[in-house]
């Protein structure tokens, strides 16, 4: 359960980077409130995952799936530079949560 936990509160992490993004400078209200409810939510769920979870491996995957999440959500919706570089030390971050899951 933890581990849903955790992967929801990296999924608010990426909204909270891509309404951060759209609230341009926090000049877009409406944007900028979306920006301080997925940032709450996800840090309220890490702490809640943290209970069960190692910190170091809690905040990687935390982290990971943001920074993951963020890179795809650039590149899909915001047009963001693709290349393979990217995509390589992308998989490279998405290996390292995995692998932290699985052995950590």
């Amino acid at each position: 359960m933890e581990w849903i936990v955790l992967i929801i509160a990296g999924v608010f992490e990426v909204a909270f980077v891509v309404y951060m993004k759209l609230s341009d400078g926090f000049k877009n209200v409406k944007y900028t409130i979306f920006t301080i409810i997925s940032a709450c939510l996800s840090f309220f769920l890490l702490s809640l995952a943290l209970k069960d979870i190692a910190v170091g491996t809690g905040y990687a995957v935390w982290t990971g799936i943001g920074a993951a999440g963020s890179v795809l959500i650039g590149m899909y919706f915001f047009h963001e530079k693709k290349s393979w570089k990217k995509l390589f030390f992308l998989s490279c971050i998405i290996f390292g949560v995995v692998g932290l899951k699985l052995f950590g």
